[in-house]
């Protein structure tokens, strides 16, 4: 049911190798050139994508560890409670943005 464990891991990798570095990096201190006067807004859009990333391991760990129907399923609702922490972050972060005056250049 759960496939090869090789494929979980490679896309598991990838996926750590192209969407982790830019939120750590904004809860670290940068901010991207676009988000420069809107700080709060690309926090908040950090915290949203890093809810997105905790869908990878939630979902590929249990198959690479080869577990039980059960632990699995549960697993994919415990990613759908990601999924909904993120959406709230995301609401947040453009609420954010329509409170925030827009400088023009």
């Amino acid at each position: 049911m759960n496939g090869n464990p090789t494929y979980h891991a490679i896309a598991l990798a990838v996926g750590t190798l192209l969407v982790l570095p830019i939120p750590v990096g904004v809860l670290a201190g940068w901010t991207p050139r676009r988000f420069r006067g809107r700080w709060s807004a690309a926090r908040l859009h950090a915290r949203a994508v890093l809810c997105l990333y905790t869908l990878m391991p939630i979902n590929a760990v249990p198959r690479m560890l080869d577990a039980s129907a059960d632990t699995v399923t549960a697993c994919t609702l415990l990613g759908f409670v990601s999924l909904a922490a993120s959406a709230v972050f995301f609401i947040r972060a453009e609420r954010a943005v329509g409170r925030t005056p827009t400088r023009v250049s």
